[in-house]
């Protein structure tokens, strides 16, 4: 089916052949040992993680468009292409969501009502319709076709919301979603925190935490993974049938890693056995790195430049989108995922 919220040709930007011929490769997996020093190679340990995580480079997908701060990739199964929004502050005029279509190479712009919009974190609900969260807004919002509609702007104590984040949408129509400080509206705002906002339209807290950034469910939608970027930590929650949010308990630590080091953990997504990818959107990591289902480090992904979000997408789901600043990377994966 059709996604309702998209209009094909509108905007059609295509890459040029030079530019697709200068797209920057990067290695997998590249062993640094501390922020200034890599080693010439990775171990044999390292080699056979690789091989566990991803089947090829990371490579940038060519385009001519000057994106200024790319988040929120998401992949619309039902169109077979990736959308994700390029954040430009305060509602700026090049603030726009965009669309990949993997088999024509091209972009193209998401048409969104009203004036442009800063948004971060998309996500498409069972009904096709673009659900975004609008960072200067201070609010979720969901599109239908032409239609803006505010699902939520204030928290349960009637404080405005600071600047959603990142979302993720469970079957049953429960929606959670990261509200932290950055690009927020100056002023008094409620405390950050994770939401939930149930199928009746009915908002609360579901786990109260310092600058969360990224957050996804297990694919059975049992699990609710949390990111803080300031605390550089990440969290586990359990979800109850009804959608309800248990209690959360630390989840990836391997403080005597470095390949495991965590800093400034940005988006998140989860493959098919069950284990997370945590893009860090620090230069000081600037890689995205694996968990399996328990906790352990599995493997990493190096990047030129950090990556801020991650998603599965592809005819097969083995494809992984990656936004950094300025580019979106696609790296083939052994494992399936999902968006």
């Amino acid at each position: 089916m059709s996604n309702p919220w998209y209009m094909p040709g509108v905007n059609i930007i295509s890459f040029s052949a030079s530019v697709r011929a200068s797209a920057f490769a990067v290695g997998v997996l590249a062993l640094v040992t501390c922020a200034t020093s890599v080693p010439s190679g990775p171990s044999a340990e390292m080699k056979a993680t690789q091989a566990s995580v991803a089947a090829g480079p990371a490579r940038a997908i060519p385009s001519e468009i000057p994106f200024v701060s790319l988040e929120g990739p998401f992949w619309v199964a039902s169109d077979g292409v990736l959308i994700f929004s390029d954040v430009v502050e305060q509602n700026g005029p090049a603030a726009k969501i965009y669309r990949f279509d993997p088999r024509t190479r091209a972009f193209s712009t998401v048409p969104y009502p009203g004036p442009p919009t800063s948004t971060n974190g998309l996500a498409v609900d069972a009904q096709g319709r673009l659900v975004a969260c609008e960072r200067w807004n201070g609010a979720l919002a969901r599109i239908s076709h032409t239609e803006r509609q505010v699902l939520a702007e204030r928290a349960p104590d009637g404080q405005p919301l600071n600047a959603p984040n990142d979302l993720t949408i469970r079957s049953d129509g429960n929606i959670y979603f990261s509200d932290t400080t950055w690009g927020a509206h100056p002023g008094a705002h409620a405390a950050t925190a994770v939401y939930r906002l149930a199928p009746d339209g009915v908002l609360s807290v579901a786990f109260r935490v310092d600058m969360p950034n990224g957050v996804v469910l297990s694919a059975d939608g049992n699990t609710l993974y949390v990111g803080s970027d300031t605390q550089d930590r990440l969290w586990r929650l359990p979800v109850a049938p009804n959608g309800t949010v248990g209690n959360p308990e630390p989840f990836g630590l391997a403080p005597d890693d470095p390949q495991a080091r965590l800093h400034v953990p940005d988006g998140l997504c989860v493959d098919d056995r069950g284990r997370l990818y945590v893009a860090n959107n620090s230069t000081e990591v600037s890689a995205i790195l694996v968990f399996d289902d328990a906790g352990h480090f599995a493997g990493r992904i190096a990047f030129p430049t950090p990556p801020s979000n991650c998603t599965f997408g592809g005819a097969d789901r083995r494809t992984l989108y990656v936004t950094t600043p300025h580019a979106v990377y696609e790296v083939p994966m052994q494992t399936p995922g999902l968006p």
